[in-house]
């Protein structure tokens, strides 16, 4: 049994984010009206995702987890949110690091960019292996993220929660979605010649959560 366990721990480390028009989840979309977003003077704060509490691989989320951050702002530094209230998630501007300036001078605090919304599920599946030009590599067709264990562009960077101190949980990690659009606010990006699909400056997004306090943590490596 322990032999067992140890392997299907080993398979099961790394669990994709898989678009699939069936998923319980979404990337991209819309704020329901009774979620309350919060402001930030230096940049919108973008409506970017959906995780659904009867998510299994994600069991400590025990509510429906609507995801938000303000994207165009240097995410290198950790921005946190405190979901005590899943409705009314808040900014926590208190005993952060994070660098609140303005990156993106036609990017307006109160513009409104949507994405579209694609709905995606957690999966354990194997990749297959393509051929791109003379090299072979290894894919999930249709992954834009993972959970498991973060794939570090540069040094490990485990954020610590603002509220309790505590090391927080690793919840999941995300790249670029090509074919997450943009739907309103298109002509605002074009200023700043911003691609127009859902991404995290051609990095990854580290999504992170601290059960007690209710706080969620993004940063962002290039």
């Amino acid at each position: 049994m322990g032999i067992l366990s140890s392997l299907f721990r080993k398979k099961s480390s790394k669990v994709s984010l898989i678009l699939d028009e069936k998923g319980l989840n979404s990337i991209g979309g819309k704020a329901k009206s009774e979620i309350e977003m919060p402001e930030l003077e230096t940049s919108p704060i973008v409506y970017f995702g959906f995780i659904s509490k009867n998510e299994s691989y994600m069991p400590s989320i025990d509510f429906d987890l609507h995801l938000i951050c303000p994207i165009f702002i240097d995410l290198q530094s950790p921005v946190f949110f405190d979901y005590s209230d899943p409705k009314k998630p808040k900014l926590i501007r208190e005993n952060v690091s994070s660098n609140f300036n303005q990156i993106f001078e036609d990017i307006p605090y109160d513009a409104y960019i949507e994405f579209k919304q694609m709905n995606f599920s957690f999966d354990n599946i194997s990749p297959v292996k393509i051929k791109v030009g003379n090299q072979e590599i290894e894919m999930v067709p249709g992954e834009f993220g993972h959970t498991g264990i973060p794939n570090w562009i540069h040094k490990e960077e485990w954020l610590n929660c603002p509220i309790t101190g505590n090391k927080m949980e690793f919840l999941f990690q995300l790249g670029d979605i090509d074919d997450c659009e943009t739907v309103k606010g298109k002509e605002i990006l074009d200023k700043e010649s911003f691609d127009q699909y859902l991404h995290f400056g051609h990095g990854y997004l580290y999504v992170f959560y601290e059960p007690k306090s209710k706080v969620i943590g993004y940063l962002n490596q290039l």
